[in-house]
């Protein structure tokens, strides 16, 4: 199966339903590697299905397996332990090494960082604000007005008067 990855579908339905579309025969009569993938699959589906029924009736594992499994990962776990733990000359070599690395990294990030200037950032603060597009017709004519409070003396409605002269 080098680039016979268009027909791994194919392969899986065929193995399921046991018929194969014309395309895939020709394929297979070609492709030695999706001839041996679908026999492969043909085989896990019967090995399934014969496991099925005991399935149905509740069959359990052997008395013994639960003893073996954790029998196997206590020593998995052991063995673990033994190939991770370091010694304690080399936690101490390795922990200011890495310490005096990662402050020199800072350093060097911080002389090469780039900053935004204000316009760049006033423009990214616009963009980041978003509105509705129903907002405009949401909003009021003397909204500015409500939001603000009026000083005595203010005029926020300026009507254009023509006097005598204009006339």
């Amino acid at each position: 199966m080098k680039n016979c990855s268009a027909w791994k579908e194919l392969l899986l339905e065929a193995a399921l339903t046991e018929t194969t579309a014309g395309d895939l025969q020709e394929h297979l009569r070609v492709c030695a590697g999706c001839a041996r993938e679908l026999a492969e699959l043909r085989a896990r589906r019967e090995q399934l299905d014969a496991l099925l029924p005991l399935m149905v009736r509740g069959a359990e594992p052997a008395p013994e397996f639960r003893v073996r499994v954790l029998a196997a990962t206590h020593a998995q776990d052991g063995k673990k332990r033994r190939s991770q733990s370091w010694p304690v000359w080399a936690l101490a070599i390795t922990t200011p090494l890495v310490a005096v690395g990662l402050m020199i990294a800072i350093v060097l990030n911080r002389r090469t960082a780039q900053t935004a200037s204000r316009t760049e950032l006033v423009m990214a603060e616009r963009l980041a604000q978003w509105h509705a597009p129903t907002d405009a017709l949401l909003a009021t004519p003397g909204g500015e007005i409500l939001r603000t409070m009026p000083k005595l003396g203010d005029v926020y409605l300026k009507f254009p008067v023509k006097t005598d002269k204009e006339k």
